[in-house]
């Protein structure tokens, strides 16, 4: 006879997905580089990921929830000259849709800030964020739900 802890996966599960997220802005981040006018914007690495993100199952249903705070370095290169600009994402959550993402970009130089805003920040949006809550449900559903066969 065989037990079983979790039938048609009724009972919540959790899994913290802190690990797995940090890797995904690892790996996906710098693979963003945007001509901007004259110059070029791209990823040097990821300074920080913190927060929240779990990936939770009850009644069968997967959902997850993240609430994360990203921090991470962008070259912006115009002919011979090059800055490194910190971008913060204050609030990254599992609700948010295109006009929800504020970034802080920390830089005196107002050039560079524009060119940021208007070139990269659209790329990086549709190319990472918006992508992540999708990639996270299907990298994580199967640690969360048991087969019920």
């Amino acid at each position: 006879m065989t037990t079983v802890h979790n039938p048609n996966n009724w009972h919540w599960v959790e899994r913290n997905c802190i690990p797995w997220a940090k890797n995904y802005f690892n790996e996906n981040l710098p693979k963003l580089s945007v001509p901007a006018d004259d110059s070029t914007i791209s990823v040097k690495s990821v300074k920080s990921l913190s927060g929240d993100c779990d990936v939770t199952q009850r009644k069968g249903k997967v959902k997850c929830l993240f609430e994360l705070k990203i921090e991470f370095v962008v070259n912006v290169t115009t002919g011979e000259e090059e800055e490194e600009v910190t971008v913060v994402l204050p609030e990254f959550e599992h609700d948010y849709d295109e006009s929800d993402f504020v970034f802080d970009i920390r830089t005196s130089k107002s050039d560079n800030k524009d060119l940021i805003k208007k070139h990269f920040l659209p790329v990086a949006v549709n190319e990472v964020f918006l992508k992540f809550q999708p990639d996270l449900l299907v990298a994580n559903e199967t640690q969360v739900k048991h087969n019920t066969d």
